[in-house]
């Protein structure tokens, strides 16, 4: 039965892994994406209605690379610090194989939760930046066209 649960558990780690890389991915290519679409947006700056600041246009911006590098900051939360060890020089030591199968089942759940979470806030953010993205990029067509009319 530990042996099952164990495969289970690596699986969903592995799983979790490769979503958190996806995820990483997308980030990088929306940040691209969004620095090439400030050019237009800016290039129509004397398009917009005189009481639009530029600044005001550009937020939306900052808030979405914000969202963006959040995103790709990795987040190691506390409660998994004890199993998952993140140290500038780790002594070999530390690292040493459970006693039994219940500490490994144990570290596996601990790791499982911990990607659980970075892949919620990856996932939370990444949504939030493409919907701010999609609504600003309509809200600035909409002007564009109404300064057009």
């Amino acid at each position: 039965m530990a042996q099952d649960a164990g495969t289970y558990f690596r699986n969903t780690i592995g799983a979790f892994n490769d979503a958190i890389g996806i995820s990483d991915f997308k980030a990088n290519v929306a940040i691209v994406f969004v620095a090439i679409m400030m050019g237009p947006v800016l290039s129509f700056r004397d398009k917009y209605p005189p009481y639009l600041p530029l600044a005001l246009v550009l937020l939306p911006f900052l808030v979405i690379f914000f969202c963006l590098l959040v995103c790709l900051y990795p987040r190691y939360p506390r409660k998994g610090q004890i199993h998952f060890i993140i140290a500038h020089n780790p002594d070999p030591g530390i690292f040493q194989l459970p006693d039994n199968d219940e500490i490994e089942l144990e570290r596996q759940q601990t790791l499982c939760a911990v990607f659980s979470q970075i892949l919620y806030w990856k996932t939370l953010m990444l949504n939030v930046s493409y919907y701010i993205c999609i609504f600003s990029v309509l809200a600035i067509a909409a002007l564009v066209a109404y300064s057009w009319i």
